[in-house]
């Protein structure tokens, strides 16, 4: 008996040597504290700033479709040319038109939103950068072309005069610039940022593949959003004082101070065309058509609207103006209400106005 309490002794040590053997050396596990999160394999780690501002960022309401007029509409009937829109009255948060509003769609330089979304939220955080900051021009920034400020590496421009150019007149060597700076020198880092953060801010079809909107090799490698979500964005937007200033400027100068100061021009021709009018960003490559995101005041009623797919610039502008002026005459519906009669718009010196603007 003596003998066999031994042995089963020595048996049992042995085995529990060989358990804390195996638990502690050879399959060790992670002890999981209460406030570790555990992330998944392929979780892309936001390259800018640390700790990310979406926590700091207001929600925006989601859009009510209930009682929105879907598909060509009637009194607008330049609409059977857009192939997405979508015309938001944001007191309301009711959608009252839309064509595949949630269909990701080409969106050109109206990508250019989000750049300059980025770059204010950076900067909302950081200490070390402020609008006087003076970025040099980079080589790579400088080769980039369509519209652009022709930047040169010999110069530097203030954040502020770059991300007036960005908003303004579109340029996409401003764009590339302000990326690449913001990704300390690596533009790709930059646009895995917008991309984290377009989820975050649930932009519906958004993907980013560069900053300024110029076309991929492919459809497949184009920058694409739905038009709910550039409206969204166009409000966020609006929100921040400086990016709304740059969104209604019709004209400003940079350069002032040297030999060569340099006009800035906005795209956006619906300013001070159409009333209440005071931003947001137009666009185009071949695949997306002219498209526009603009946003509206008249009195206490905003209204925001995002379109895709027409032939020329003159045809997307008058058919804008003329849904913004459509979505105005429309009565605020509560979601109880069922869809009024569509009420035509019919303004002959707006049309008239639009039409002599020649395209820059």
């Amino acid at each position: 008996m003596k003998k066999f309490l031994i042995t089963f002794t020595i048996v049992a040590i042995v085995i529990g040597a060989h358990v804390i053997l195996l638990r502690h050396f050879i399959f060790p596990q992670k002890k999981k504290t209460s406030t570790e999160e555990v992330k998944p394999a392929n979780t892309v780690t936001p390259p800018l700033s640390n700790p990310s501002p979406a926590a700091k960022t207001p929600g925006i309401k989601p859009y009510i479709y209930k009682n929105a007029t879907y598909g060509d509409l009637a009194a607008v009937p330049a609409s059977k040319t857009a192939t997405s829109g979508i015309l938001v009255d944001l007191n309301t948060r009711q959608v009252l038109w839309a064509k595949n509003p949630k269909k990701a769609v080409a969106i050109a330089s109206m990508t250019k939103m989000m750049t300059e979304f980025m770059v204010f939220e950076e900067l909302a955080i950081r200490k070390d950068i402020t609008l006087e900051t003076q970025i040099q021009v980079t080589p790579t920034a400088a080769k980039i072309g369509g519209s652009q400020i022709y930047l040169d590496p010999k110069e530097s421009f203030t954040l502020e005069d770059l991300l007036k150019a960005v908003m303004i007149s579109s340029a996409n060597d401003a764009a590339y610039l302000v990326a690449e700076y913001f990704g300390n020198g690596d533009v790709n880092a930059f646009v895995d940022k917008m991309n984290v953060r377009a989820k975050q801010l649930k932009l519906v079809g958004a993907k980013f593949y560069n900053p300024h909107g110029l076309p991929g090799d492919t459809a497949r490698e184009d920058n694409i959003c739905s038009p709910e979500g550039l409206v969204m964005l166009a409000e966020r937007l609006l929100d921040n004082p400086k990016a709304a200033e740059f969104a209604r400027t019709k004209v400003a100068t940079i350069r002032e101070n040297t030999s060569k100061p340099f006009t800035l021009y906005t795209h956006n021709h619906l300013l001070g065309a159409c009333p209440g009018v005071n931003g947001m960003k137009t666009g185009f490559i071949q695949r997306s058509g002219f498209c526009i995101t603009v946003t509206c005041q008249r009195g206490d009623r905003k209204m925001a609207a995002a379109v895709t797919g027409f032939p020329t610039r003159k045809e997307r502008d008058i058919f804008m103006a003329k849904l913004i002026d459509w979505g105005y005459k429309q009565q605020p519906k509560t979601s109880a209400e069922t869809d009024k009669p569509e009420v035509g718009s019919e303004d002959k010196n707006l049309e008239e106005l639009l039409g002599k603007i020649v395209p820059k």
